[in-house]
């Protein structure tokens, strides 16, 4: 038999779950009557299905692109709002000056750089913006700068975004939790290498029992190792050669 090594930490995540599986596969099928194996080949099994549903799973926000989209829209009609009132100011004729400035400075007064916050934030800074053009001043001066369809559209965004982030969340909430094969790849590849030291140590003490499981967990083991040399010295003599 060829000379049992550890797995190599930089295996890949899903060489890792691979290996693991073919493992805990290998030990299942021996069928030695061992307490210690069976209790961390059980970790082993455990750990190889979580990171194979893992590595499978879909990840993101639930309707990003929804969500990007209307905030997308919605960061273009609060823009087009702020170049009117600045618009309207530059002008500098009365009544529409008089106007944009009072609407400009509701608007200044939350955060005119709104479309730089997050979506959850630029959200409450809007409500509140849109709260107070309900007062009967701010109403009275976007009708006279003729801009009470922009602020209806922009209003109407806003509940439209706001509907769709509650969706989202509602979403967020079903999804079963997933753990992300990464966190477990260091604690899978312990447990496949204290069976290593294990099945070594048994080997010599009774190699007519445990022989046969210790040579096919070394060949699954350094078959790996030695792609993962393989790669890792193409990598290293394609960087030293560039």
């Amino acid at each position: 038999m060829d000379k049992m090594n550890h797995l190599s930490s930089s295996a890949l995540v899903a060489e890792t779950a691979d290996i693991a599986k073919n493992v805990a596969i290998a030990t299942q099928n021996a069928a030695l009557t061992d307490d210690y194996l069976t209790t961390k080949n059980t970790l082993l099994k455990t750990n190889a299905a979580t990171m194979v549903k893992g590595i499978g799973t879909k990840r993101g926000k639930e309707l990003k692109d929804e969500l990007d989209a209307s905030d997308a829209r919605r960061d273009a009609l609060f823009s087009a709002l702020m170049y009117f009132l600045k618009g309207y100011l530059r002008w500098d004729k009365e009544p529409t000056a008089g106007a944009a400035g009072r609407i400009l400075t509701i608007v200044k007064s939350h955060d005119e750089d709104i479309p730089r916050l997050s979506i959850e934030n630029e959200s409450a800074m809007l409500e509140s913006i849109l709260e107070s053009f309900t007062s009967e001043e701010a109403v009275q001066a976007i009708t006279t700068l003729n801009l009470t369809e922009l602020v209806a559209d922009l209003r109407s965004e806003q509940g439209h975004l706001s509907d769709v982030y509650q969706q989202s969340a509602k979403l967020e909430s079903e999804k079963p939790e997933v753990i992300a094969p990464s966190n477990i790849k260091r604690e899978t590849l312990a447990i496949i290498n204290d069976m290593i030291d294990y099945l070594t140590a048994m080997n010599k003490a009774n190699n007519a029992v445990y022989g046969a499981l210790t040579a096919n967990v070394a060949e699954l083991v350094n078959s790996l190792n030695i792609k993962i040399r393989t790669r890792y010295t193409s990598s290293t003599t394609s960087t030293e050669n560039s």
